[in-house]
């Protein structure tokens, strides 16, 4: 006749059998009271060493000094469960990468008796993880490298086209002069001719502002962090410097300029904020409305961490689509005026090497509103 097993007997027969993970049983208040083969196998305890002692012996010293076996077994019972990946320790004191499932059990009546712990080793996944994630940032240091190796090559090439370009275009702006004195002293300057070599005066005057956009580029480039940012920056003294600098493209009406300086003074590279607040305001001069007064509000103020410097205009406006390409290298929008299309690309590159944003809001018709995030008020 087979022998007949009770159920307790059968489920603690089923739980020794299993060798992979260490099951085992508390009371309610963690201490241990029974320990599976898979136990003693993975913690490296025997049963009669383990039963009778605080679970929270098998997490590492620093996660018992924090409290984190009585905060488990209150996540247990406020949840139903508690499951997660974390550092476990063997009797030797080694740690290992663990999968762990806390579960608080009941008697019949719904009484809270205790709690069953799974814990399975995961140390060969994660230090296969850890190759694995290890490998991904080497490859990314790598390619970082290899950006960096080209964005130097670029920079070299472009400071040197701009510096190679200065001596032959300053040549051909002498020599298209002195063709003009000459064809006057000769009065063999017609209307037509002088017309072509305003044209050409024209086309190398734009020649030389492009590679002086070029250089200030590939200065940026270079200066990925702000510099002098020890020297106080005077916001409204810069704002007239530029004032009085600014030329009004030809055929266009003087602006109405309305300032507010909320904050006077930055720890912030004069030279780059002036860079940022000319091609704003040069921008906004350029693209006004023909049909109405041309008004621009210069204002900045503080919204810790920041200082916001604020121009708006009532000009042109931008499309969406227009806004999403608005800090590309050459890139114009409007033909009617002069420029380069690189003022904002610098604009953008300034803000970002010194940690700022840049937003911006538009509408085709109605005009445009640049706000510029700065840190180090003062």
């Amino acid at each position: 006749m087979a022998p007949i097993y009770s159920a307790d007997s059968i489920n603690s027969f089923f739980v020794n059998q299993v060798k992979d993970y260490a099951i085992f049983a508390t009371d309610t208040n963690g201490i241990i009271t029974a320990w599976n083969k898979g136990a003693e196998r993975l913690k490296g305890y025997t049963e009669e060493e383990i039963v009778g002692q605080y679970y929270g012996i098998l997490h590492p010293d620093e996660y018992q000094h924090a409290g984190y076996p009585e905060k488990e077994m209150r996540k247990a019972l406020e949840n139903g469960s508690y499951e997660n990946e974390d550092w476990r320790k063997k009797k030797d004191g080694t740690l290992f990468w663990a999968t762990v499932t806390l579960t608080p059990i009941y008697d019949d009546e719904g009484q809270h008796i205790g709690f069953t712990k799974i814990t399975g080793d995961l140390t060969k996944q994660k230090e296969l993880q850890d190759k694995l994630a290890e490998r991904q940032q080497n490859a990314l240091e790598r390619k970082n490298d290899e950006l960096q190796r080209t964005n130097n090559d670029l920079d070299n090439f472009i400071y040197t086209a701009s510096h190679d370009l200065r001596s032959p275009i300053t040549n051909i702006e002498a020599l298209m002069m002195y063709l003009e004195e000459k064809l006057t002293e000769e009065n063999a300057l017609t209307p037509e001719t002088k017309e072509v070599l305003q044209r050409v005066l024209d086309s190398v005057d734009r020649f030389k502002h492009t590679i002086e956009d070029l250089a200030e580029i590939s200065r940026l480039q270079k200066d990925t962090t702000q510099d002098a940012t020890d020297i106080v920056t005077n916001i409204k003294d810069v704002y007239e410097d530029i004032m009085a600098d600014l030329d009004y493209p030809s055929k266009q009406k003087a602006c109405f300029i309305q300032t507010d300086f909320k904050v006077h003074q930055l720890n912030f590279s004069k030279k780059n904020f002036r860079s940022i607040l000319y091609n704003l305001l040069s921008n906004a001069i350029k693209y006004q409305a023909p049909d109405r007064e041309c008004i621009i509000h210069v204002t900045t103020r503080l919204e810790d961490p920041y200082v916001v410097l604020r121009v708006k205009d009532n000009g042109l406006g931008m499309s969406p689509q227009q806004q999403e390409q608005l800090y590309g290298m050459f890139r114009r929008f409007h033909d009617h005026v002069e420029g380069t299309g690189v003022g904002l690309y610098m604009v953008k590159r300034i803000v970002d090497n010194a940690d700022g944003k840049i937003e911006v809001e538009s509408k085709e018709g109605e005009g445009t509103e640049f706000k510029v995030y700065l840190h180090e008020a003062m």
